[in-house]
């Protein structure tokens, strides 16, 4: 069974070179929906659609940065570790390693979750 509700659609997305690098670029350290626009070449529209479905996925996470002039933004940071994929005799599992921050896993520890 695998951990995605639709694998066809997230290999569709990491097929996506915007995707792909919006991965790799807040990966190296969280960003603005700005600075990914600039380092994947398109609009920033573009990145938010694809930063929409990268986060139903659970690929990226936005935290916000508050700012003293009252004008916060997002800073968006990179979850995903890694993906397996395997070949079951009735289809392809895929499974996802996301990476939690410190905080999150502390939290869901108080929590007891």
């Amino acid at each position: 069974m695998s951990d995605v509700r639709d694998p066809e659609a997230l290999a569709d997305l990491l097929g996506d070179e915007c995707a792909r690098t919006i991965l790799i670029e807040a990966k190296k350290e969280p960003r603005s929906a700005a600075e990914l626009s600039d380092r994947a070449g398109v609009s920033e529209p573009t990145v938010y659609r694809r930063l929409d479905r990268l986060s139903e996925y659970g690929l990226v996470a936005g935290d916000i940065q508050p700012v003293t002039d009252g004008k916060n933004y997002k800073l968006y940071r990179t979850r995903l570790e890694g993906i397996e994929l395997d070949l079951r005799e009735d289809g392809f599992e895929i499974t996802v390693s996301r990476r939690d921050r410190m905080a999150d896993r502390f939290a869901r520890f108080v929590e007891g979750s």
